[in-house]
C-alpha cells in the first residue's frame, strides 16, 4: 500500500507574525458556546459557564434583545444591565461576545445609524478590554471584543415583519462606527447567517453587507452550519464544506476585502444515524471550522461555536451535546469537543491546507500536532497508511487520535527521535489526529 505523505503547507514566513493573536490561540480559546441569557437569578447562566469549561472551551454568546440594550423611554442604550453577567464570566475564565437582536422575525423599525452609533459606543466604552469601568472593578487584559448583531436575518418567504434590507446595513454601519470610535482593534460583524439562504448571491441582506466589509466597517462572515446526512451530506464530498462556502460567499457578494470567518452555530446533526455516527462527522467539522483561510491559504477564523453544548439530548436530540448540564456530561459529540480542546491546548496553528490535503498542523512546546481529513474528496489522497514529514527530533513518542478514542489514544508508537513517520492499517472515511511528544 503507497503511504499518503502528510507534508504542510507551511505558510510564508511573516504570515504569524501578522495574524492577531486570537488567530493564533489554540483551539480552546477560540471555542465557545450560545447562548448564555441575562436573567435575574445568574444561577443558570453559571452552570452554563462551568459547563463551558468542563468541555474545554473559553468562549460564549450574549444574546440581547433590543428592550435590554436600549432604553426606549430615555432613548439611550442601556449597557450597565450587563454588569452583573460580564462580572460573572470574567470570574469563570469565560469570554463573551455580543450578539444584538437574537430573533428574527421583527415587529418594528431597527432603527438608523445614530441609533446603533450610540449602542456600540455605549457597549465597547464599557465592556471592551481595559475600559475604565472594568479597570474599576479589578479586570484588566481582558474584555469583549466583538460585537455583532440581527441573527439570521429572513425575507419575506418565511417571515412576515422582515427588516428591509437597507436599513440593515445603516445599522450594521452605525453599530461599527460605534464600536470603532472606542477602538479600531474591536471588530463588528452582522450576526449569523444561514446557510442555505446565502447560496447564489441572492440574499438580500448579504448583498446589502457586502460594501460595508470592503470599506472596512465590517470583520467577519457568520455562517451557521448543519450538516446532515442527507441534505448537507459529508461524504465523498466537501462542497459543503465552510471553507468552500466562505470562498463562494466572498465570490458571488463580490467581498474582496480579507475578511475574517466565525460561525456561532455549527454541529452534525443526529438525525437518521446515531450518536458514534454523529461524532465521527463532528469531528470533522469541527476542524473545518476552525481551519478556514483566505485566498492566500492564511486561517481567517476567527471562533467556532458549537449548537449546543448547553442544550440537553432528552429535550433536543439532533444538536444537544450533553445529557446533564450541572455537572456537564457529554455526549459522544461532547467528548470529541473536550477530546479536540485537550489535546491541542498550548498548540497554535502553523499550517492549514484544507482544499488540498486536508491538513492542519499545530505546534507548541513539546508537542506537534498533525489534523488529517482522510476522506474522499476532503483530500487529494486519502487512504490507509500515511507518511507524517517534519516530526521534531527531540520527539519520543507518536500518539493516533479517533472520534471515539476520548479517553486514551486509539494507537501509541514510539518514534526513537524519528523526522519522518510511515503508519499502516489506519481507518479511512474519517478525520484523524497525530500527536508528537
Amino acid at each position: 500500500m503507497n503511504a499518503v505523505r502528510l507534508t504542510p503547507v507551511i505558510l510564508a514566513c511573516s504570515c504569524c507574525s501578522i495574524l492577531t493573536s486570537e488567530l493564533r490561540a489554540d483551539p480552546g480559546s477560540q471555542i465557545g458556546g450560545g447562548n448564555i441569557m441575562l436573567r435575574k437569578d445568574l444561577t443558570g447562566a453559571d452552570a452554563q459557564f462551568k459547563a463551558l469549561k468542563a468541555a474545554g472551551a473559553s468562549m460564549c454568546r450574549f444574546p440581547i434583545a433590543e428592550g435590554v440594550y436600549y432604553n426606549p423611554k430615555l432613548r439611550k442604550p442601556a449597557p450597565e444591565r450587563y454588569d452583573r453577567l460580564v462580572l460573572l464570566a470574567h470570574k469563570r475564565g469565560i469570554t463573551p461576545m455580543i450578539l444584538f437582536e437574537y430573533y428574527t422575525r421583527w415587529n418594528g423599525p431597527i432603527g438608523g445609524r445614530d441609533k446603533w452609533r450610540a449602542v456600540g459606543r455605549a457597549f465597547a466604552e464599557r465592556f471592551s478590554p481595559d475600559s475604565e469601568w472594568l479597570k474599576s472593578r479589578g479586570v484588566s487584559g481582558w474584555g469583549i471584543t466583538c460585537y455583532t448583531a440581527v441573527n439570521e436575518p429572513t425575507w419575506k418567504s418565511n417571515n412576515p415583519t422582515p427588516i428591509v434590507p437597507e436599513q440593515y446595513a445603516k445599522a450594521l454601519e452605525g453599530l461599527s462606527d460605534g464600536v470603532r470610535s472606542v477602538s479600531e482593534k474591536l471588530t463588528v460583524s452582522p450576526g449569523g447567517y444561514i446557510e442555505g439562504s446565502l447560496h447564489g448571491g441572492r440574499n438580500p441582506y448579504m448583498k446589502a453587507a457586502a460594501p460595508l466589509y470592503n470599506a472596512g466597517k465590517l470583520d467577519a462572515i457568520d455562517i451557521h452550519r448543519y450538516w446532515d446526512v442527507k441534505y448537507v451530506p459529508m461524504a465523498k464530498t466537501r462542497r459543503h464544506s465552510l471553507q468552500a462556502q466562505f470562498d463562494d460567499v466572498k465570490r458571488d457578494y463580490k467581498i474582496t476585502a480579507n475578511v475574517k470567518f466565525h460561525t456561532t452555530e455549527m454541529n452534525f446533526k443526529k438525525r437518521l444515524i446515531n450518536e458514534d455516527q454523529a461524532a465521527k462527522g463532528f469531528l470533522t467539522a469541527l476542524w473545518d471550522a476552525l481551519g478556514v483561510v483566505d485566498s492566500k491559504g492564511r486561517r481567517v477564523t476567527q471562533f467556532v461555536f458549537p449548537w449546543s453544548i448547553f442544550h440537553l439530548t432528552k429535550k433536543d436530540e439532533h444538536y444537544g451535546l450533553c445529557t446533564k448540564l450541572s455537572p456537564w456530561t457529554p455526549t459522544a459529540r461532547g467528548r470529541v469537543l473536550q477530546l479536540v480542546c485537550r489535546i491541542s491546548r498550548g498548540l497554535q496553528f502553523v499550517s492549514c491546507d484544507p482544499r488540498e490535503g486536508g491538513l492542519f498542523v499545530l505546534q507548541g512546546p513539546g508537542r506537534k500536532l498533525w489534523v488529517w481529513q482522510n476522506r474522499t474528496g476532503w483530500t487529494k489522497k486519502p487512504g490507509g497508511a500515511v507518511t507524517i514529514n517534519g516530526v521534531p527530533r527531540d520527539m519520543l513518542r507518536l500518539e493516533i487520535y479517533r472520534y471515539n478514542s476520548w479517553d486514551k489514544p486509539w494507537r501509541i508508537l514510539n518514534i526513537s527521535r524519528k523526522t519522518s513517520v510511515t503508519i499502516t492499517d489506519l481507518p479511512q472515511q474519517e478525520t484523524l489526529m497525530f500527536l508528537a511528544r
